[in-house]
């Protein structure tokens, strides 16, 4: 028996529609964990996370003067 008979015996449209089952179900379960209302903190902080641009950040975005200053004043430091 060669390896073209057990191929040509096999049906693999099935493996199509089961490959297409499996992607249709992760993705349902992937979309449905993307609005859940849990992950809105989550989110909203990877969100802002490009304009930060290295200061410490606290999860209620709340900055007293004396921070931003010693923040800026290593990050200056860093640079030279």
């Amino acid at each position: 028996m060669k390896l073209s008979d057990i191929m040509s015996s096999m049906n693999l449209a099935s493996y199509a529609e089961v490959a297409m089952a499996i992607f249709l179900v992760v993705f349902i379960g992937a979309t449905i964990w993307a609005y859940l209302p849990s992950n809105r903190n989550r989110f909203s902080l990877a969100l802002n996370m490009p304009m930060e641009d290295g200061i410490a950040v606290s999860t209620r975005h709340t900055f007293d003067a004396d921070t931003l200053a010693i923040a800026g004043t290593k990050n200056d430091e860093a640079l030279q």
